[in-house]
């Protein structure tokens, strides 16, 4: 993964734009009050029509260390991350 951008926004949105593969994906993800936990989700149609490459591109996002420690610095837990539109998140 190359060139990560976070951006937050009020304490409850954050953004994430990163290239993957020469490819540039961004995410976006809100705090849910009434689920009590993130909601990190895509606009990006052809990861919406493949759940499997979504969730692969996701781990990826969840695994680098810039995401990790901006987490650790917003005290936001990982398994608070949830992603609705994708199969198989593993973090590294």
């Amino acid at each position: 993964m190359e060139s990560i951008v976070i951006r937050s926004y009020q304490n409850d949105e954050v953004r994430f734009a990163f290239v993957y593969n020469g490819r540039l994906y961004t995410m976006l993800m809100q705090w849910s009050h009434e689920q009590g936990r993130w909601n990190l989700q895509t606009y990006d149609q052809e990861l919406l029509r493949d759940p499997s490459r979504h969730g692969f591109i996701v781990s990826q996002l969840l695994s680098n260390d810039k995401v990790k420690e901006f987490f650790e610095s917003k005290n936001i837990l990982i398994e608070n991350v949830y992603c609705d539109d994708c199969d198989n998140v593993a973090v590294e």
